[in-house]
């Protein structure tokens, strides 16, 4: 349940609360016909839970005045404490300079009565305290208002980072879409243009051109659609990676401090489009996870494509609490591996801890 002092309907209602408790005080210790004002103020800050845009000199207004004249004749001793809590949500509330004025009034208020002489509790320290309570209280709401446009700024704050993100991240889509395509396409277009121009005066090489362009489009579709079938698994990149990426994503681990043993056994390049780009999940996610959770910066990273499976294992030293650290972190890369599917492992062995995954070299069907 959020906190009062963070939820304005919450608070005003708190506050309602709060207020009708000390009427019922004021109730109690009326005198005389001084009931008539205890009950006159009473609903002020109930009508202000329900009036959500009421003035606050208007609420304010409402528990002074029948207050200074209660307490100026002496028949409503305690009401005071409802304009301290009618003061608090004042303050509380983005005060405009009518409220402001009013919220000062009633912080000398105390002081009218003693001028006027006709309470001598107030000629004592009574108008000190009351005023003291009114400042105590004015401090207090306008503290609970700062932190409640703190959270409004802070609210406009996420949503412009989230929509800035989502803008970030469908450029970066509509980016590796657009190298997906038009890698394979550009081959395309090459061939068919080549076999335009052929056609007449050699008909063999035109078609045999004709079968290449088939071909490049048909593996390129086949990326495209393991790249939007990975979408839904949260990898973090549409385009299958060549061996000078993994270099590159290695390298840039390396400058980091890391020191890695990367060894690579078999063509990366026969691989399919999916398991590819989770090849590459696997390294970084794997790299990541030893450079926040191992003892020392030192990994081991063997890649072994073999006729129809592609093993990939990363070894690192075991840190102290790698187990709990790598179940939740690498929860997610493991649904990714068995989407295309594949095996996942990632436990400790020894003094390891040993991140391996089992990919399929190419996909047996890829639904359109």
């Amino acid at each position: 349940m959020p906190s009062p002092l963070r939820d304005r309907g919450r608070f005003t209602a708190l506050a309602a609360v709060l207020g009708s408790a000390f009427g019922v005080l004021n109730l109690v210790y009326t005198v005389d016909w001084g009931w008539i004002l205890a009950l006159l103020m009473f609903p002020a800050l109930i009508v202000r839970t329900v009036w959500r845009t009421m003035p606050s000199w208007l609420l304010l207004a409402w528990v002074t005045i029948p207050t200074l004249v209660g307490d100026a004749l002496v028949v409503t001793p305690t009401a005071y404490m409802v304009i301290i809590v009618a003061v608090a949500v004042a303050a509380a509330d983005r005060p405009r300079r009518a409220d402001t004025i009013a919220m000062a009034l009633c912080l000398v208020s105390p002081f009218f009565i003693w001028l006027l002489g006709t309470n001598e509790w107030y000629r004592g320290i009574g108008a000190w305290i009351w005023a003291g309570g009114l400042l105590i209280s004015w401090g207090f709401g306008a503290v609970v208002g700062e932190q409640w446009r703190l959270i409004d700024e802070l609210n406009r704050t996420r949503t412009r980072l989230a929509e800035a993100a989502v803008v970030d991240e469908r450029q970066r889509i509509a980016g590796d879409l657009h190298d997906l395509v038009e890698r394979s396409f550009t081959v395309v277009l090459r061939h068919l243009s080549g076999a335009g121009l052929i056609l007449d005066s050699s008909p063999a090489e035109a078609a045999d051109a004709l079968r290449q362009a088939e071909a490049v489009g048909r593996t390129g579709m086949d990326e495209l659609r393991q790249a939007l079938m990975l979408m839904h698994q949260g990898t973090s990149s549409l385009v299958p990676f060549t061996p000078g990426n993994l270099d590159r994503l290695v390298g840039d681990f390396r400058d980091a401090g890391m020191q890695i043993d990367f060894t690579i056994a078999g063509d990366l390049d026969s691989i399919a489009a999916a398991p590819r780009i989770v090849l590459h999940d696997v390294i970084r996610e794997a790299l990541t996870n030893t450079a926040k959770h191992a003892h020392t910066p030192q990994a081991a990273i063997h890649v072994d494509v073999g006729r129809d499976r592609v093993t990939v294992t990363v070894e690192s030293a075991l840190g102290h609490d790698a187990t709990a650290g790598n179940d939740i972190e690498l929860a997610g890369l493991g649904h990714r591996v068995t989407a295309v599917g594949g095996t996942f492992h990632a436990r400790p062995d020894r003094e390891h801890w040993v991140v391996q995954a089992r990919l399929p070299r190419r996909l047996a069907e890829v639904p359109a």
